[in-house]
């Protein structure tokens, strides 16, 4: 039951973090309208403000670090099977994999390198002839 109402705070962060860029967006729009002592009287009481609930300020700051480290956690459960069930149904359709584009990069690269030098030795030999 606990873990449910811990879930449901994120969204409500989310809220209320985007409330708050509205307001200060909004403040601002409102200082330029109003001239530079509006912006300087918010800034004002921005500070003050902060400054009494800095401690309140700093516990919502925690909380939502601490989501988002179980938001971290839920998200990679969820897609590992995701991944999974991707990569297998590529494969069917004929897809390579990362992984066998890298080894296959790899080859060439190794092949070439042979090639290449295969070449100097021929045209080493052929003016030596």
């Amino acid at each position: 039951m606990a873990k449910k109402k811990e879930m449901g705070l994120v969204p409500q962060a989310k809220d209320s973090a985007r409330n708050v860029w509205l307001a200060g967006v909004g403040a601002l729009s409102m200082a330029e309208e109003e001239g530079g002592k509006m912006f300087e009287t918010l800034v004002k009481k921005g500070a003050a403000y902060e400054t009494k609930n800095r401690k309140r300020l700093e516990t919502m700051v925690t909380n939502v670090k601490d989501m988002r480290g179980d938001v971290s956690a839920v998200f990679g459960k969820v897609v590992s099977p995701v991944n999974s069930a991707m990569e297998k149904a590529m494969h069917q359709l004929g897809v390579p994999t990362r992984k066998e584009i890298a080894t296959l990069t790899k080859r060439v690269e190794e092949l070439t390198k042979a090639v290449d030098r295969r070449g100097v030795k021929r045209r080493a030999a052929a003016r030596r002839a």
